[in-house]
């Protein structure tokens, strides 16, 4: 995820502090129900990508919004999940980049539907990538987990030599992992999504497979969305097995 993301919450200020505490209190089930779960989700989410687009402009080309959210019906269709809704919008952002917003909010660049040649089966990866996200609450979990480091490393500070080495390395390892393991569950989840949705699962293995022959300077020109996942023969290897077993390899 790109440092959008990141500025975005840092936009919202402290005010929306308590919201984010009330809402992660009822979906860790400390208190309502399913259904108030997925509200008080929704509720931010609403709220976030309200704040996003006023920070943005939308895609030049209104096809690239048609063509995005057909492509999200259809993959919302397949799912075996009725309960949550999605929303899929193309925006002007440079390099490419996507995001999937809690509530089921996902941006995706303009950039990076140009990079996907626009080509609808590697569009549903990318797109049931970030729903996985939502699905699987690592959308979520984003947006609470740089309050989490804070309060983390406050208390390191006074944990001796050993604080001192998960200040300043280990509590990055440890994002680092998680964020290395939500990825490739949404990876997974993308490609089932996009099966169900009636897309060829080998476009997952057809965009991977372009950017894992990009040299390292094309690589570098995609900014921080690609390169912040596992590399590219990583994503392969753990694909490609269920790809196969889906009639997409």
């Amino acid at each position: 995820m790109s440092g959008l993301f990141y500025n975005l919450g840092r936009r919202l200020g402290r005010a929306t502090i308590p919201a984010i505490r009330k809402s992660r209190w009822v979906m860790q089930n400390l208190t309502g129900d399913e259904d108030e779960t997925l509200a008080s989700e929704r509720s931010f989410g609403t709220a976030l990508a309200t704040e996003l687009r006023g920070g943005s402009k939308p895609a030049r080309d209104p096809e690239c919004n048609r063509l995005v959210a057909d492509i999200c019906r259809k993959l919302h269709a397949g799912a075996q999940d009725k309960r949550r809704r999605f929303h899929a919008e193309a925006i002007q952002l440079d390099p490419p980049n996507a995001m999937a917003l809690p509530g089921g909010f996902i941006f995706i660049s303009e950039s990076l539907i140009e990079f996907c040649g626009r080509q609808s089966a590697e569009l549903a990866f990318v797109i049931g990538h970030e729903m996985g996200h939502v699905l699987r609450g690592h959308a979520w979990d984003r947006m609470v987990s740089q309050t989490a480091s804070r309060v983390a490393s406050a208390v390191t500070l006074r944990a001796g030599p050993l604080g001192q080495w998960l200040r300043q390395s280990g509590l990055g390892l440890l994002q680092n992992a998680h964020a290395r393991d939500a990825e490739a569950e949404a990876d997974i989840v993308g490609v089932r999504l996009a099966v169900a949705g009636g897309f060829y699962a080998g476009g997952a293995i057809t965009l991977l497979r372009r950017l894992e022959q990009l040299q390292p300077d094309e690589a570098g020109s995609l900014g921080t969305y690609f390169s912040s996942h596992p590399p590219p023969g990583e994503r392969l290897a753990a694909l490609l097995p269920v790809c196969h077993k889906l009639g997409g390899s």
